[in-house]
């Protein structure tokens, strides 16, 4: 025996909605697990590599950053350039810290942030070559500040450790969600790899259970993703609270139709989280 099941996750004003074919023995073997909400566990590997890492990564941007946050990039100058990865991270920690001291500083709300590491191995040596920071951050402390804070040492002898390339986060296609894209694309780590980190205080993907399996047979799926639209019409009546930006329609031959929803709760803002 079959039916269909509507999955949604949730994180701020982002939610995706799932509508996929069940079995009952499926649902038997998750069904003690089962909450009206919970929170989605975060993936025990961080490398962006991973599958179920990326997308955990894009659940992360969509519901906490938004049109006007800040998007980062630091370098390195040739002397300062970290021979491992755990010294990269400790020049990200030194980083984070002097921006949580300023916020505490001016009393401004802490600091909210994903990074990326990306660095690719030399061939030969095996050595890591090419490391780079990619981050994104909401837009609390000035541009000068994000800038001076990547440095090392104090008054006279502090210097700074390389180039930070900044710019606002826009809305459309260079949105947060062409962002996020940029930063969990898998075709660009083939030669390299990448590790990310996320401050804590983000808001995390949610897992809801609701009632509305009952809206779905077999039949009704068919009928939404055959339709000229792939069921937008229906779906704007059904989320009218929600503005709906993207829709796909997939058939698999042992399971039949599933179709996938991307929405955002209209709240003023263009895209993006809570701050």
């Amino acid at each position: 025996m079959s039916f269909i099941r509507e999955r949604t996750i949730e994180t701020g004003n982002y939610i995706e909605i799932d509508i996929i074919p069940r079995t009952a023995a499926a649902e038997i073997a998750v069904k003690k697990s089962r909450k009206r909400k919970k929170e989605v566990c975060r993936p025990a590997q961080q490398n962006s590599n991973d599958r179920n890492s990326r997308r955990h990564l894009l659940w992360l941007f969509q519901g906490n950053f938004k049109k006007g946050d800040i998007y980062l990039t630091h370098t390195y100058k040739p002397k300062f350039k970290p021979l491992s990865i755990e010294q990269s991270k400790k020049d990200m920690e030194n980083y984070l810290e002097k921006l949580r001291y300023q916020v505490k500083k001016e009393e401004l709300p802490p600091i909210k942030y994903i990074y990326i590491t990306e660095f690719s191995i030399d061939e030969e040596t095996g050595n890591i070559k090419n490391i780079h920071h990619h981050m994104v951050i909401k837009n609390t402390l000035p541009m000068a500040i994000l800038d001076d804070s990547w440095s090392r040492g104090r008054g006279k002898k502090k210097e700074s450790l390389g180039i930070v390339q900044m710019s606002l986060i826009k809305s459309g296609d260079e949105g947060i969600v062409a962002l996020a894209n940029y930063f969990t694309k898998q075709s660009r780590w083939k030669k390299g790899k990448r590790r990310w980190s996320a401050s804590r205080n983000l808001n995390r993907p949610f897992l809801t259970k609701d009632d509305h399996d009952r809206d779905y047979s077999k039949r009704k799926v068919e009928t939404l993703a055959l339709s000229n639209d792939g069921g937008e019409e229906f779906f704007r009546r059904k989320y009218k609270n929600y503005r709906i930006t993207h829709i796909e329609c997939k058939y698999y031959e042992l399971t039949g139709w599933h179709i996938y929803l991307r929405a955002w709760r209209d709240s003023g803002d263009d895209e993006g989280g809570n701050n």
